[in-house]
């Protein structure tokens, strides 16, 4: 049980990163969505993580990692590789918006 919830808290915690999965188009994705899941899934650029989408939404970490565990139910998105997206990161000198 412990070890669920940990893999739970990597998987929703505030530096995950998530992204549309290939072959899904946001914009179509989004029609079916109410405005406030719309807003998160077209923020959406696997660059972001859980803490920069509260922040943007100005909701709170909870809130977006519930919609996100939504969206991965539903097969919209995946996790994106942390160790993958901290390189990109660095090399790209990205910061979100």
């Amino acid at each position: 049980m412990m070890t669920d919830f940990r893999i739970q808290e990597r998987i929703f915690g505030p530096s995950a990163v998530f992204r549309v999965v290939p072959g899904h188009h946001a914009t179509s994705l989004a029609s079916k969505l109410s405005r406030r899941e719309r807003w998160v899934l077209l923020l959406l650029d696997g660059r972001r993580s859980v803490a920069d989408l509260a922040r943007l939404t100005q909701r709170g970490e909870l809130d977006i990692a519930y919609t996100l565990a939504r969206f991965l139910q539903w097969g919209y998105i995946e996790p994106v590789n942390t160790m993958e997206y901290t390189i990109d990161q660095f090399e790209a000198g990205y910061s979100p918006a």
